[in-house]
């Protein structure tokens, strides 16, 4: 068989294959270096990339900012207030799943964790072969809390938009003499010809019939 032919035959194979997905990049944080460097091996021996390894939590946002990892760790004896106020901004600034290793806890300190958006929270007990279920894990966790996010913050800008609208009619009902039906359809008609939005065009009419209530 020619060479030709055995590489159609390879690339022909390959085609058929799917490329395994690359490991997620992180952010390690630990200002512990034994636990630091057990994390550090766990990480490297599943195939994380290491974009860097942190001791100071207190530049937790400002590497994230850096760097964009995929996935934050952070190694820590017990979650303080200020590691929490870093992940709080952060989870504000520049969402993304966070795996805590925690030599201790208690139940207050918990709930702070969880406000605080980490994704997976682990006890005393830092095991390479459990490290990529976690993180797997921690990542689902992350995607369906954003999922549920998005969805609120839908409902709440629908349910905005209609008070708006609503008040845009009522002003229309009130000082042009329209009923319901036709306050919508001028609403309708002027966002048509200024090519705007309904709801752009509801919010200037609130601004301008508003003056004359």
């Amino acid at each position: 068989m020619s060479r030709d032919v055995l590489s159609r035959k390879k690339i022909s194979q390959n085609q058929g294959q799917i490329e395994p997905r690359a490991k997620e990049r992180a952010l390690l944080v630990d200002p512990h270096d034994s636990r630091a460097s057990l994390l550090k091996r766990a990480l490297l021996e599943n195939a994380y990339q290491i974009v860097e390894q942190v001791s100071d939590v207190t530049k937790i946002v400002e590497k994230i900012e850096y760097h964009q990892p995929d996935i934050l760790v952070v190694g820590m004896d017990l979650p303080d207030e200020e590691t929490l106020q870093q992940l709080v901004e952060l989870r504000q600034r520049h969402p993304l799943p966070v795996i805590v290793f925690a030599e201790k806890d208690t139940p207050q300190m918990i709930q702070k964790v969880v406000s605080a958006g980490v994704s997976a929270f682990i006890v005393d007990d830092i095991q390479v072969q459990r490290l990529p279920s976690i993180i797997n894990i921690a990542i689902v966790r992350f995607n369906e809390q954003q999922g549920l996010l998005k969805e609120l913050l839908v409902t709440k800008t629908k349910l905005a938009e209609r008070k708006i609208l609503e008040r845009a009619k009522g002003l229309l009902m009130a000082q042009k003499g329209m009923s319901e039906d036709e306050a919508y359809t001028s609403l309708r008609k002027m966002a048509m010809d200024k090519g705007q939005s309904i709801v752009a065009v509801a919010e200037s009419i609130i601004d301008v019939l508003s003056l004359f209530e």
